[in-house]
């Protein structure tokens, strides 16, 4: 790979260059060079790309058929982007190549910059506009890539989660309320959005409304047998005080 190129797996699998996006082929090509970067930084056995890639079903020439994958791949990333290691190949790209990789970074660079919203808020834009639609694409439920989707999906909400926190620490209510509305009706037993919801509320003198939101909260995480935090009753509480409290 050059500078600029970027392996895509925050969406459907590809490769973005500079002079735009670059297919790597069908179903199956796509399937392992995903593997290979579920994998990155470490060497994947052909047995685990073989069963991955057939769904567990591998035709007499899985082997012979994944070697010209594999020889695809690399013509399109460099000779040297993909090693073979014993039975096993491994993705040998720099960090940064992957968008998910890239991604991961700075989410955990906005959560050590929480202290400084501005920064925080940047980082985490920069790390949700990575994003095209589901992890991995049309793979995204697939064996061999559920457990990584599901995992960057969650972060995903993280940054969100951050960037909203960091927006009302600016002091921007107004701005992020719909935007809270429309996430907590996506995501309903996220408690920590309701949260962020609910304080944009009473900051914009919208007590009335917080209230009613505390009070769904409740019945949405009832509805699946579950209970709020205790912080939840403290919120409610602040509220009720009247204006020069924090409902956080």
């Amino acid at each position: 790979m050059v500078d600029g190129d970027l392996i895509r797996v925050l969406g459907p699998i590809d490769i973005l260059t500079p002079d735009g996006p670059v297919s790597v082929g069908g179903a199956r090509p796509r399937a392992v060079l995903g593997v290979l970067v579920v994998g990155a930084g470490h060497a994947v056995s052909i047995d685990h790309l073989v069963d991955t890639v057939w769904a567990g079903h591998p035709p007499i020439s899985a082997l012979n058929t994944l070697q010209s994958y594999i020889s695809d791949l690399r013509h399109i990333l460099g000779a040297e982007s993909i090693v073979r290691v014993d039975h096993s190949y491994e993705l040998i790209v720099a960090p940064d190549m992957i968008d998910a990789v890239r991604f991961d970074r700075l989410v955990a660079d906005a959560l050590e910059s929480r202290a400084n919203p501005e920064r925080c808020r940047d980082l985490c834009t920069e790390a949700l506009a990575l994003w095209r639609g589901r992890a991995f694409g049309d793979f995204a439920d697939d064996d061999g890539f559920r457990l990584e989707a599901c995992r960057l999906d969650e972060l995903r909400l993280v940054a969100m989660e951050l960037s909203l926190e960091a927006e009302l620490e600016l002091g921007h209510e107004e701005l992020v309320v719909g935007e809270l509305e429309n996430a907590v009706e996506e995501n309903p037993y996220r408690e920590h959005l309701w949260y962020l919801l609910i304080t944009a509320l009473s900051r914009t003198d919208r007590r009335v409304e917080a209230l009613r939101a505390c009070a769904r909260l409740r019945r949405e995480l009832a509805d699946v047998g579950l209970e709020p935090s205790d912080v939840l009753a403290s919120i409610e509480h602040e509220i009720l005080l009247g204006p020069g409290s924090d409902p956080r």
